[in-house]
């Protein structure tokens, strides 16, 4: 006779990991600092702010994050999500830097000290959103700000 504890005990073991699985997930403390920091709500938009750590003698990071007023979530990813950006430097020109944003609306560069213009923009339909913002980058800092993405 054909012994079914092997079959029974695998089964278990499957079940167990469903679970597990299906949990609630836990809170991460990156999403909590996200939430409540700079660039949270859509009153941080179109603002800036500059921390004396980060870069070096002649560069600074800018640090954004793309808002939208086009939802309830202002980091609605359908609007501020892997969007097509533009940095360039207002008083040398030059070539222009160009990526594309995270899955939660963030840009990072290490830039030239300077005035700096950030311009994104995406077609939804037959509409053209567009977030522009001008920032001033300073060597030896970080400046963040929170630039709006706006469908008109």
């Amino acid at each position: 006779m054909r012994s079914f504890l092997p079959a029974v005990s695998l089964l278990a073991l499957c079940s167990t990991t469903l679970l597990a699985c299906t949990g609630v997930p836990s809170t991460d403390a990156d999403d909590t600092a996200v939430t409540t920091g700079f660039c949270a709500t859509l009153a941080d938009g179109g603002l800036t702010e500059t921390e004396a750590e980060g870069g070096n003698g002649t560069s600074g990071i800018l640090s954004l994050r793309v808002l939208t007023d086009e939802s309830e979530d202002p980091r609605d990813p359908l609007y501020v999500a892997f969007k097509a950006y533009t940095l360039e430097n207002l008083e040398s020109g030059g070539v222009k830097t160009l990526g594309k944003t995270t899955g939660d609306g963030l840009v990072e560069e290490l830039l030239g000290a300077g005035s700096w213009t950030f311009s994104a923009a995406y077609t939804r339909g037959s509409l053209t959103c567009l977030a522009q913002m001008e920032a001033l980058v300073e060597p030896n800092t970080t400046t963040y700000g929170c630039p709006v993405m706006d469908c008109p």
